[in-house]
C-alpha cells in the first residue's frame, strides 16, 4: 500500500470517476422523452375518440335544415331608467 496521504488510485479496487453527460446521451434522452410524449398523447386521443358515441340515424338533428336562414341571437331590449 502506498504511504502518500492522497493516492491517485486505490490499490485493489476499481475507482469509478463521474463523467459529465455527453451530447449523445442528452439527445438520446430527449428523443426518448419525445417518443413517450407522442405515445401518451396518441393513446389519450384514441381513448377520447373511442368514448364518443355515434349519433343515431333516426334521432332528430339539432342543426338547422340545409336551406334555412341562419338564426340570430340577440338579447331582448331592456328599458333602463335614465339618470338625471
Amino acid at each position: 500500500m502506498s504511504t502518500t496521504t492522497a493516492p491517485a488510485r486505490v490499490e485493489g479496487t476499481n475507482v469509478v470517476v463521474m463523467q459529465t453527460p455527453t451530447l449523445q446521451w442528452a439527445l438520446k434522452r430527449a428523443l426518448l422523452g419525445v417518443v413517450i410524449l407522442f405515445v401518451t398523447i396518441a393513446a389519450a386521443a384514441t381513448l377520447l375518440y373511442a368514448s364518443i358515441e355515434p349519433e343515431d340515424e333516426g334521432a332528430p338533428s339539432l342543426s338547422a335544415p340545409a336551406g334555412a336562414a341562419p338564426a340570430r341571437f340577440s338579447a331582448p331590449p331592456v328599458d333602463m331608467p335614465r339618470r338625471a
